[in-house]
């Protein structure tokens, strides 16, 4: 089962993911983020097995981390050759995108390496485990379509999002554009942007907080199954128990659940 999340940046999503792992575990499946799934992933491959049997248990886990970083590469050319219209979609918008080198460079690089890791971790995820994507492919319309300098170009996002392989199950924090800015000067800004002024930040808030709620009512539409949970100025147990809430409303994921029921003020229609 593939999760992924999506959200304005700082919604909440990684905050949600022990959430959701936990979920998922009481149902008797094993959960993983991408950190969690590289090293048990890639020992299940022949050369990871080999390693595990050959060598000394003090070698394994970065032999392991190794052999997932570069069978990764090898996979992101397997997904180059299974989604080439998509990949030729992305690179030729951001070669046309009036951002920055630097940015441009990000933006792909970050792209291209999520459809190997991506690719590997499907290729061996097994019927009973979960993936947990915080910043999966339809989470990339933020670095995609979103900056300071220039308006989000929402039909190409429309077109590049009928283009992506579809998860099983997509969160969505929903959070206020002017208390996530407050989160990210909180946290502390990316170093990417620490030189860019307070209203650069903002409009990039603003321009993300709008891809976000175009691409989530796009994919609705589309019939993707999407859960959104209040994650405004809301307890983080009260948000926990709304969440496991909702999730139990989807029958078609859902093994065996205990009803919880939600706080009056944390549940929100989907």
């Amino acid at each position: 089962m593939i999760v992924e999340c999506i959200g304005t940046p700082g919604a909440g999503k990684t905050t949600l993911l022990p959430v959701l792992a936990d979920f998922f575990q009481a149902q008797g499946l094993q959960a993983y983020t991408v950190v969690e799934a590289a090293r048990p992933f890639a020992a299940r491959t022949i050369w990871g097995k080999l390693i595990c049997k050959l060598l000394p248990d003090r070698w394994q886990q970065p032999l392991l981390w190794q052999l997932y970083y570069h069978l990764s590469k090898l996979y992101q050319l397997w997904f180059f050759m299974q989604h080439l219209r998509l990949i030729w979609m992305v690179f030729r918008f951001q070669r046309r995108r009036p951002i920055d080198a630097v940015d441009r460079q990000h933006v792909l690089f970050w792209f291209f390496r999520h459809a190997g890791t991506y690719a590997f971790l499907k290729a061996h995820v097994r019927p009973n485990e979960v993936l947990l994507f915080d910043e999966g492919f339809i989470h990339r319309v933020v670095q995609n379509y979103a900056s300071e300098g220039e308006e989000p170009n929402l039909f190409h996002m429309l077109d590049y999002i009928d283009l992506l392989p579809q998860p099983d199950l997509v969160v969505h924090p929903v959070v206020d554009r002017f208390i996530c800015e407050e989160r990210v000067y909180a946290r502390g800004l990316w170093e990417r942007f620490r030189h860019k002024s307070a209203a650069e930040v903002s409009r990039y808030i603003l321009h993300a907080h709008t891809v976000v709620q175009e691409a989530v009512e796009h994919i609705k539409r589309r019939g993707w199954t999407v859960v959104e949970v209040n994650n405004d100025d809301v307890e983080t147990a009260v948000v926990a128990d709304m969440l496991r809430y909702e999730l139990t409303q989807l029958p078609q994921i859902v093994i065996t659940h205990t009803t919880v029921e939600p706080s009056k003020r944390s549940l929100m229609t989907r």
